[in-house]
């Protein structure tokens, strides 16, 4: 059976993630305690959600460790705790476990997934057409409070639409396009926002909201990259 890795920029905690599910028409939440440990952008006590529409069946229930033995155990025979995966070619339609909770049993099989969530003691598991994931604490609304121009956050917002790494080339070539799209006045703004969120010790809440774009590889080091190439721009 083959799986592919789905979380890129978070974990669910690894040790008390205390999952709740709430039921929804054709569909389910799982939201649960995310890995603060790992991740500079994820503060403690903080939540993620995962979102499954077209939802067949699902259970959170005991690990079957010989079931997943040998496909996901790592080099110290432990489980990936906190990582979720799509299973591929599962079969699930004959070894899906027993204590499954059904939503739409009539909903058509064409198409579904089988998702997986390994927890502390517990496994979670959806068949379903599709999920979204988000993090519950958005910043979107707070940063528009405190910099209601927006220029760092649509320049983020711009970046990660045209470039899929945030490296310092990308950096550099995404600002020369940046002007092009909009203007050298733009990110003279940009600059003026971002010695405002210095003083106010923000830039911790822009790292969360590049995150929670989805981008991978986004940390602290490459945000102060990202406005290095910014302040140190003299046109080309």
């Amino acid at each position: 059976m083959k799986y592919k890795k789905l979380n890129t920029n978070w974990k669910a905690e690894p040790n008390s993630p205390r999952p709740e599910i709430m039921e929804e028409e054709d569909g389910i939440r799982l939201t649960f305690d995310l890995n603060s440990l790992d991740f500079e952008h994820i503060d403690e006590g903080e939540k993620g959600t995962l979102e499954f529409k077209d939802v067949c069946k699902y259970r959170l229930g005991t690990t079957e460790e010989e079931f997943h033995k040998g496909q996901f155990k790592n080099s110290n025979d432990q489980l990936p705790l906190g990582e979720f995966y799509e299973l591929k070619n599962s079969k699930w339609e004959k070894n899906f476990p027993d204590d499954e909770v059904l939503i739409n049993p009539s909903v058509k099989t064409k198409g579904l997934r089988h998702f997986i969530l390994f927890l502390k003691d517990e496994t979670f598991e959806c068949i379903a057409k599709d999920f979204e994931f988000s993090f519950d604490h958005s910043v979107a609304n707070e940063l528009f409070g405190k910099y209601p121009k927006g220029y760092l956050s649509h320049y983020l917002g711009m970046f990660v639409s045209n470039f899929d790494a945030p490296t310092t080339n990308n950096f550099k070539a995404y600002t020369d396009l940046y002007i092009q799209m909009e203007s050298l006045k733009e990110l003279e703004g940009v600059k003026g926002e971002i010695k405002k969120i210095k003083n106010n010790n923000d830039l911790p809440l822009f790292l969360k909201l590049a995150n929670q774009t989805g981008i991978e590889g986004f940390g602290m080091k490459q945000l102060n990259e990202m406005i290095k190439v910014i302040e140190g721009y003299k046109g080309r």
